[in-house]
């Protein structure tokens, strides 16, 4: 199969993943349309310039765009999540990898692809800290599915990402029960039980590990973090679910 045209096609029409191109200086070459429709940055902003500009001032002064440079010239690839700095000053949170190329002619490049994943951090900082539900940072998290149960585990709402990754046509009925999801994985008993184990026994800071099979056979690790969340305390308490795909 001839693959000589995925990066360019990946580069022009990836929507989610902002990528930049450097050579082994860190020195940025380009940038797609998805990094600067999410981070602000024009190529003309950061053709010629130092990768390490987009990070914070205390993380340059920790050395960890060179701690990532050095990572992926010896290992070919490297890992992070760390504040990356918007345009327009703000500080946003991401994960990314960045990898090491070399073309047909020889030469050697340095690519990093960027998620922006700043609403799901605030997401997990409020399953961590927070009683109070914020519907803004519901509708915007893209990375991670959600669902809100009541203390029957009956459905209240659900987010886009979590159609997505349970492979639902539409989203489920309000006041319907897990087993009515349209998804076996929401008929196991094991499942169920954990669930139930976030209502009853308040374990909701300890992450739950399932398989998921796809309708194409495949499976998939992903796991479930849980906010009690209380109207009328002991009366009306609802559940929040995060459930974020293993990879």
């Amino acid at each position: 199969m001839d693959t000589s045209g995925f990066f360019e096609t990946f580069f022009n029409n990836a929507r989610y993943n902002g990528i930049v191109i450097m050579n082994k200086q860190g020195i940025i070459l380009n940038i797609n349309e998805a990094f600067h429709a999410r981070f602000g940055y024009t190529s003309e902003d950061l053709t010629g310039k130092n990768f390490k500009i987009l990070f914070t001032e205390k993380d340059q002064l920790a050395s960890k765009p060179e701690t990532e440079l050095q990572t992926v010239l010896a290992q070919g690839s490297a890992n992070d999540e760390n504040y990356l700095v918007h345009k327009n000053g703000n500080k946003v949170w991401v994960t990314g990898e960045s990898v090491y190329i070399e073309n047909k002619d020889g030469n050697s490049f340095l690519v990093k692809v960027v998620h922006n994943i700043h609403a799901q951090k605030q997401l997990e900082r409020f399953l961590i800290e927070s009683h109070e539900f914020i519907d803004t940072i519901f509708d915007s998290v893209e990375e991670s599915a959600l669902i809100i149960l009541d203390s029957r585990l009956r459905v209240i709402k659900t987010n886009k990402t979590f159609l997505r990754l349970f492979e639902l046509g539409e989203a489920p009925v309000e006041n319907s029960r897990l087993a009515d999801i349209d998804n076996p994985f929401w008929s196991r008993p094991d499942v169920k039980q954990e669930t139930l184990n976030f209502l009853t026994r308040h374990n909701i800071n300890e992450t739950k590990i399932f398989e998921l099979q796809t309708h194409s056979g495949d499976t998939k690790k992903i796991s479930f973090l849980a906010r009690l969340i209380e109207g009328v305390p002991g009366i009306d308490r609802k559940l929040l679910v995060m459930i974020k795909e293993i990879v």
